[in-house]
């Protein structure tokens, strides 16, 4: 693999410098390239036409001629939807309405002129086709497209009206729990062509990472690119959301907006039990104009949201065993906090919450124009805290729990052209902050019971983090070829104060086992308490030709060049693990760059602008995430852990010293004995769009990514072998104890070296194998009815246990030697969605004060997961409590109909195949109406009555009962003849149903705003 990706690096720089032909449009992050053909009835091409580009406002921007092949062009242009003026003396006037430019790609528009004789006083109006090709693959989403349905006014919430990425499942907002097959921690953000913070809770990465400070009322334009293939993109192994911000009118122009909604208005009573008001209020205004007319404009936008959000009660069913009677578990709960342990804490910690989210945001933009110069400045500030906030698959609430969170970035742009050379410089200097403080309650769980209240182990927790970006690109035409060549540099400084389980975790064994305080404690202890910062430095070079071999078809050929510096002498070695187990724990990583070529052919079928053919291929290098770099910083020996088996009289309370002594020292390390590589992603597609006149277009594209070199967990402290095995086969690495419902390893017991606790040796051995094919249908219109519709199907295998889990003992792979010969890890991936539809119709219609009516419908397929024991529960005991699959035994009486109920494969094999069963399917349906008032707000504006309706049809979600087997509270681990474990096991009558709903509430939503 090594050889060819040198040989293409190699061919990739010969073809950058060879050829000689007529020249092409630029290639520009932020800017789209208009270009068309100008045709009469009878086919031939005609020159001389006047071509007046046009803003939505009606203003020409750009006035040209088209040349002798009857072709125009119009590079640079900003991203958005024009119209486009055809006039001939002697030929009827057409205006091509719709035209929309992308960033970073080429539309192409063409259009047949008819003669007619004078006086010509109308103007034709056609929907454009509105064809797009260029250097990034991709969906955009402009005009109404991109504020259509804005349950969360965030760029990073357009997921909801994508089907190539699988957005949050429940009433998160945020980008992509999973894109291109990978976690949305793989994806970044990128604004006018500048990388942004897409700052998630690293250690959660089920977390959805939000960007209130963009707001899509300030946007021009929002882009998904899954391949982006334009050489001055970084590389990551996800997929970029890209965005670019709008830029100020040429008239002054002032846009308010407020809406207001309540949980009483329109709600459920199932995702409201404690009759909450839920009222929210949103509120914002854009104002933007002219400087100097034609020269100089700004754009100023604010916003502030009081958001609201109604809980459901934390369990579907709230009943229990309890003495030996049927009880209220919610209750009974409350009781034994009370009776037992003297705390009133318990009652609210399991009662539903209201989820607020209060803050506000600004942002500026100054585009200044200097002869063949171009200035933009761009600032902006955002302050949000959340109570209770939804984090991950929390099974509690998080009742007290709180995020404090602020965004705040500055950036300057200067373009300048001239007559074959222009130059693109962007700078960018940005920072950001999320506080996660803990609950009122330590994180608790009930095993049997599979409930859980108080906080969560991620909590409390603190990331900060500041870069500074400068990217400098200068493009030259010559012949047939736009080169194009030029650097980036990034510096991030990154602080984490985090360690998973610092705030504390009681497991408890059952309902009776709590009200005994009988059961486990866990605490990582900060003996350093100190936070992590590594500051890390990126460096990337980058060429790339484009070159017209024909004028249909356009080639283009492009290689990266990056590197990544990582802090060295920051982590420290721990003497006595180096002399026990002789490996290092203080290894570095030493190869951090690499060459990424890319190359991509654009085929304009008769360059017309009516069939597209595009295939792309490219090498995409990722880096090291520097919150994994903190990770090991923060556990190369200055965390230490207590463990605690037994019972606990302290609860709340952190446990005694002589409850829960020091179980050792836990590390994490780079694994110095395989060579670490930056994940790499290999990255191909091909599709074809045909695009006809109407603003109709349809188009198919087939992609597949194969990543490696992804960092995988392995625990280098268990013991080598297995010490036993249960009656089904499994692997035993501990010495089981059981407590009521709950099985787990006895301290230290499945530990090579007593002074420590779990080591985690970070290896790039996992990899992600993606194919994904897409659909898309478009009609869209400036008035009448707009339709788009687009089917995904995908398939993603990977060796990434736990890829959404918290808890880095889930993470680990519970047959380290293998099972029956074979990796039981490789399979179905934790990300694996197939199927995904989002269809969406609009009608819009005319006059001065139209009516506007939209709904949109999403479907998605459920997540897989692999049949198990409760949460807790550590049936091999190796330490991780959520990471062991169940034994399948279908003779065993309800195991085949409980498998069945959990949409579950049938398989031979005795232990359950990862992945092997899937949560159900989702869909959900949107609806919107807005109703222009007979009131004007000023030239070419009204005022708007808007009602939107989110969720008015939508599949309960939530958390599932993914254990097929409870442990039989009344039941003992006994021992076979054969020496092997028999383990207290009972089947989950509950298995494959909805065990806490986490449902995205349906919500009405009533307010005014400005439209033009």
């Amino acid at each position: 693999m090594e050889k060819r990706v040198r040989a293409m690096a190699w061919a990739a720089a010969f073809l950058l410098v060879s050829g000689l032909g007529r020249p092409v449009v630029a290639q520009s992050l932020t800017g789209g390239v208009l270009r068309g053909t100008v045709f009469s009835t009878d086919g031939s091409r005609l020159s001389g036409v006047q071509i007046s580009v046009e803003g939505r406002d009606g203003r020409a921007i750009h006035v040209l001629e088209t040349g002798s092949a009857g072709e125009f062009g119009v590079p640079l242009l900003a991203p958005g939807i024009y119209r486009v003026l055809i006039e001939q003396v002697g030929y009827q006037p057409v205006r091509l309405t719709g035209v929309i430019v992308v960033a970073g790609q080429t539309t192409s528009v063409s259009a047949r002129v008819e003669r007619r004789p004078p006086p010509i006083t109308t103007v034709v109006e056609i929907p454009a086709s509105g064809a797009t090709a260029g250097s990034s693959a991709g969906r955009a989403l402009d005009g109404r497209t991109l504020v259509a349905g804005d349950r969360f006014r965030s760029v990073t919430d357009i997921s909801r009206s994508l089907s190539e990425v699988d957005g949050p499942r429940d009433a998160r907002e945020g980008f992509a729990l999973a894109a291109g097959g990978l976690p949305g921690s793989a994806s970044r953000l990128y604004v006018d062509g500048i990388p942004e913070a897409l700052l998630r809770h690293p250690g959660v990465p089920s977390a959805a990472a939000s960007a209130p400070l963009f707001q899509r009322d300030a946007l021009a334009q929002g882009q998904v690119l899954g391949l982006p293939l334009d050489a001055e993109w970084r590389g990551t192994p996800g997929s970029i959301l890209a965005a670019q911000t709008a830029r100020g009118s040429n008239r002054i122009s002032f846009r308010p907006y407020v809406t207001a909604s309540a949980a009483k208005l329109g709600g459920r009573s199932q995702d409201n039990p404690a009759d909450s008001a839920g009222t929210s209020i949103q509120a914002g205004a854009v104002l933007s104009g002219a400087i100097v007319p034609d020269t100089a404009h700004f754009l100023l936008r604010g916003d502030y949201q009081q958001l609201q959000s109604p809980s459901a009660a934390p369990w579907e069913v709230d009943s229990a065993s309890y003495k030996n009677g049927p009880v209220s578990l919610a209750s009974t709960i409350g009781s034994i906090a009370k009776d037992s342990f003297h705390t009133s804490a318990g009652a609210p910690a399991v009662a539903p919450v209201v989820r607020t989210w209060k803050g506000g945001s600004g942002l500026g933009r100054l585009d200044w124009q200097l002869n063949r110069h171009t200035l933009v400045l761009r600032g902006g500030y955002a302050n949000w805290h959340e109570d209770a906030p939804l984090l991950g698959d929390e099974r509690s609430t998080l009742a007290g729990a709180r995020l404090n969170a602020r965004d705040w970035s500055g950036a300057v742009t200067v373009t300048s052209t001239w007559s074959t050379v222009s130059n693109e410089f962007r700078g960018g200097l940005s920072g950001t902050t999320r506080e996660w403080l803990g609950a009122a309650l330590p994180a608790t769980s009930l095993a049997f019971e599979g409930v859980a209240f108080g906080g969560s182990g991620a909590l409390p927790a603190r990331f900060e983090q500041t870069s500074v970006d400068v990217s400098d690109a200068i493009q030259y035409e010559f012949g047939q070829h736009r080169l194009k060549a030029g650097l980036n540099i990034g510096s991030l400084k990154y602080k984490q104060d985090y360690r998973y389980g610092s705030g504390g975790i009681y497991t408890f064994g059952s309902l009776d086992g709590f009200g005994r305080g009988e059961g486990t404690y866990f605490r990582a202890v900060a003996s350093v308490p100190e936070p992590a910062d590594p500051s890390i430095t990126e460096v990337g070079l980058f060429g790339q030709d484009s070159w017209s071999i024909a004028p249909e078809i356009t080639l283009t050929l492009g290689l990266r060049y990056d590197r990544q510096s990582l802090p060295s002498g920051r982590l420290s070695s721990d003497t006595k693990w180096i002399d026990d187990s002789g490996r290092p724990n203080d290894f570095v990583p030493s190869e951090k760059k690499g060459f990424s070529p890319r190359l991509g052919v654009v085929w304009d079928v008769r360059n017309q602008g009516e069939w597209i053919v595009r295939a792309d291929a490219g090498l995409f290098r990722g880096r090291l995430d520097p919150a994994t770099f903190a990770e090991v910083m923060l556990f190369d020996g200055r965390t230490t852990v207590r463990r605690g088996q037994g019972s606990f009289s302290d609860w709340p309370a952190e446990a005694s010293q002589s409850a829960a002594p020091g179980a050792g020292t836990r590390l994490a390390m780079f694994d110095s004995t395989t060579r670490y590589r930056k994940p790499r992603s290999l990255k191909a597609n091909a599709g074809f769009g045909r695009f006809f006149t109407g603003g109709v277009s349809f188009q198919v594209n087939g992609s597949y990514y194969h990543t490696d070199y992804l960092l995988r967990r392995t625990d280098l402290n268990r013991v080598e072998a297995p010490l036993n095995k249960t009656q089904d086969g499994r692997p035993v690495f501990g010495t089981l104890v059981q407590q009521g419902g709950l099985i787990t390893s006895a301290i230290g017991s499945n530990r090579r070296f007593a002074e420590f606790d779990l080591v985690s040796g970070l290896a790039p051995t996992g990899f992600s194998d993606y194919y994904e094919f897409t659909a898309l249908l478009e009609r869209r219109l400036a008035s009448g009815l707009s339709l788009s519709g687009s089917y995904t199907y995908s398939r993603t295998r990977d060796n990434l246990v736990g890829a959404l889990e918290p808890d880095p003992a889930n993470q680990l792979d519970p047959f380290p030697q293998g099972l029956n010969g074979g990796d039981w890890t490789a399979g179905r991936s934790d990300l694996d969605v197939p199927h995904r539809v989002v269809v969406s119709a609009e009608y819009r219609s005319r006059g001065s004060s139209p009516l506007t009516v939209g709904a949109r419908w999403r479907y998605r397929s459920g997540l897989p997961f692999t049949p198990g024991f409760r949460t807790g529960v550590d049936v091999n005991g190796d330490g991780g409590g959520g990471n062991d699959p169940a034994a399948l035994d279908a003779s065993a009486s309800g195991v085949s109909a409980a498998l069945a109920a959990g949409h579950c494969e049938s398989t031979a094999s005795a232990i359950a195949v990862r992945n092997s069963c899937r949560e159900p399917s989702l869909n959900g349906l949107d609806a919107y109406l807005a109703v222009e008032l007979p009131v004007g707000a000023g030239a070419g504006s009204h005022l708007a009555l808007t009602v939107d309706a989110f969720n008015l049809v939508a599949t309960a979600t939530g958390l599932l009962d993914r254990a097929l087997y409870l442990v039989n509270p009344k039941g003992a681990i006994t021992t076979a003849a054969d020496g092997s474990l028999v383990l207290p096991l009972t089947l989950n009558s509950r298995f494959g149903s909805l065990f806490s709903r986490r449902t995205d509430a349906r919500v009405i939503r009533v307010g005014l705003r400005v439209e033009y």
